[in-house]
């Protein structure tokens, strides 16, 4: 019997192994187990994106398990490349990735999906010059970033693995080395483009895989370089705008690196033209602001008003930092609920967020505002005071040592803002500040027991205006101004202007002739005095008379122009409201006070600014005149140590 099962056993096995090497032979005869998709399986897909038909089918064939993530994008790529991503067929790629029947094989769709939207991408990119004037196609580029964002972006429901964002991230790579002209953020583009530029920019950072030289792997992606290189690598912050000139990044990261608050939560800062749909990033929040004029803020949009000159920053970077100063009191306010109902007992939010970027851009001269404020009576701004340095606080270090808490505030300075400190800051039960120690001088907020603000005082005295440096006298519009010695009279259009012992003189223009003049000892004089500029043009006039009507004058100015660098340009007026340039224009120095002397005899003028010299000679009608200060509308000059002598 033994025998007999031995022999039957060893039939059974002689069979299975026949049956194995026939097995082994039919297998090495046939394909590996995955093919490419015909021609008209692939002219299918084609046929059915472009016609937003039978989502189902087309997400079928490109999950096929037999297909590899090159083939599945390469027929994505056919599918997208040539016709346009307009919003139906937007709607119908978010459906084909995250329906409800795509969740198992959803890691292939996205991967797939994202290399055929690069693909279009760069079909549109490939007429780059073009883009700016035609704004469909970059309409639909933005549409292609944004679904590709989606896709890196999907919460961990959606099963996008971390092998699916890691081929994202290589596909993008590869997608900025074709088009880096345009996608390197280095790159000068337009505005508009900037900011579609941003959105893939982000995608590409949020699908870089999270290890630890994530920023750096980032960077080498973006193809980044010296400063927004080094803010990203060091702070975790992606800035991005137009490209070109580092100065705008420059002048940020001072900024980002005081207000921590803001950093915490914004992954990208964008400066470029707001879009229809807000951008979006995976790991935070976008801080988007417009890219505004270079021009520095004018007297008329300073949210330091009258009380103090506003200091020297340009638009943009002003409502940057407003919204950086927004995203930080934002989540202050999130996690400090007490404070919160401080701050809306006080007014809102806004007079604080506001407050908040007053004190990142110029500490000295907020302190300042909101004293000469209280003084004549208004409470809030000193309210709006103590809850911004309290939401401030909230992201400061722990206090210890003898500073205690501190919170990093700004200074206004030539290089556009350096970085000082607030210490011993004490806070209330709400969470708003009650003291502080700044410039060697504590500043204490008093309430009462309804949180009003009852007093400021400083170095334990009540404020005065006497212990403010840097606030300017009420101006006012008038026909005339006489104090400290000096007499003014109106020359030409609406200006308002104050005048103080120095003597010191401040002139606001809302027109381009507002102007106000002083008798002149004579037809040969030498002026003197130092200029303060703000907001735009402004300057001394020299041989100055009435013109044809209220609206101008005739004489010789020399106006300084705000900016990087300032510049002094040299006019003569005919008195009807022309102007033109008498000499070249030059650049100044950049510092905030500026030495001025104009000489003026017979027919020649010499202006001095700095060390830059303006010359010209006049023609008869410049013979005589009175000396004069003007400003352009929006912008402020202060003339201090004001000298005028007769040749």
């Amino acid at each position: 019997m033994r025998g007999y099962l031995n022999g039957a056993m060893r039939g059974s096995y002689g069979k299975r192994a026949a049956f194995a090497i026939v097995a082994a032979a039919w297998l090495a005869s046939v394909p590996t187990a995955h093919a490419s998709l015909t021609a008209s399986e692939a002219e299918q897909v084609r046929y059915e994106v472009s016609k937003l038909a039978n989502v189902a089918h087309v997400r079928s064939v490109i999950a096929r398990p037999d297909l590899t993530s090159e083939e599945a994008g390469a027929v994505m790529a056919g599918a997208l490349a040539s016709g346009p991503l307009d919003g139906p067929h937007a709607e119908y790629i978010q459906e084909l990735v995250f329906g409800s029947a795509s969740a198992a094989s959803r890691p292939t769709l996205a991967v797939a999906v994202v290399r055929g939207l690069l693909a279009r991408a760069d079909a549109l990119l490939a007429h780059g010059g073009s883009l700016d004037r035609n704004g469909e196609p970059l309409a639909e580029l933005a549409r292609v970033y944004a679904l590709v964002e989606d896709v890196v972006a999907a919460d961990p429901q959606s099963n996008i693995t971390d092998s699916a964002r890691t081929e994202v991230a290589r596909a993008l790579t590869e997608h900025f080395a074709r088009n880096a002209g345009v996608l390197r953020p280095d790159e000068k583009v337009s505005p508009a483009l900037a900011t579609v530029r941003a959105q893939a920019a982000i995608a590409l950072f949020d699908a870089t895989p999270d290890a630890p030289g994530r920023r750096v792997d980032a960077a080498k992606s973006l193809g980044l370089t010296g400063p927004r290189r080094a803010a990203l690598i060091e702070l975790g912050t992606l800035i991005l705008d137009e490209g070109g000139s580092d100065a705008r990044v420059v002048a940020l990261r001072p900024l980002l690196e005081r207000v921590p608050g803001a950093r915490e939560s914004a992954e990208a800062v964008v400066v470029g033209q707001r879009p229809a749909s807000p951008l979006r990033a995976r790991n935070g929040s976008v801080v988007m602001v417009d890219a505004a004029s270079g021009a520095a803020v004018s007297e008329a949009r300073s949210p330091w008003g009258n009380e103090v000159a506003p200091p020297t920053i340009d638009e943009a970077t002003l409502a940057l930092v407003h919204d950086l100063a927004s995203a930080a009191v934002k989540r202050a306010l999130d996690r400090r609920p007490q404070l919160r109902a401080a701050v809306e007992h006080d007014g809102g939010e806004a007079g604080v967020t506001n407050m908040a970027a007053m004190l990142e851009v110029d500490a000295e001269g907020t302190l300042d505002a909101a004293a000469a404020r209280l003084i004549a009576g208004k409470r809030e701004s000193v309210a709006w005071l103590s809850d911004a340095i309290g939401a401030l606080a909230v992201f400061a270090p722990v206090a210890k040592g003898a500073d205690g808490l501190t919170v990093r505030l700004g200074r206004a300075d030539a290089s556009g803002g350096s970085t000082v400190r607030a210490t011993r800051v004490s806070l209330d039960a709400a969470g708003s500040a009650s003291a502080l120690l700044f410039d060697a001088h504590t500043w204490r907020i008093a309430r009462d027991s309804k949180g009003m603000v009852t007093g400021l005082s400083r170095d334990a005295a009540p404020v005065t205006a006497k212990m403010l440096p840097n606030t300017r006298p009420a101006a006012e519009q008038a026909t005339s101004w006489s104090a400290a010695g000096l007499v003014f009279a109106r020359l030409a259009g609406s200006p308002r202007a104050a005048i103080v012992a120095g003597p010191r003189v401040w002139v606001y223009g809302s027109g381009t002739s507002d102007a106000i003049a002083a008798p002149s000892p004579g037809d040969d004089v030498a002026v003197e005095a130092d200029l303060r500029v703000h907001g735009g043009p402004a300057g001394i006039v020299v041989r100055a008379v009435p013109g044809s009507s209220s609206r101008g004058f005739r004489g010789v100015s020399l106006l300084i122009v705000p900016g990087t660098p300032p510049r002094a340009a040299l006019l003569t007026g005919d008195g009807a409201g022309a102007e033109i340039a008498a000499a070249g224009v030059v650049d100044l120095a950049s510092t905030p006070l500026q030495h001025v002397r104009i000489v003026v005899k017979g027919r020649k003028v010499e202006a001095k600014v700095g060390g830059a010299t303006l010359e010209a000679a006049l023609p008869a009608a410049f013979d005589h005149g009175d000396v004069a200060l003007r400003a352009y509308p929006g912008a402020s000059v202060e003339a201090s140590a004001w000298k005028v002598q007769k040749q």
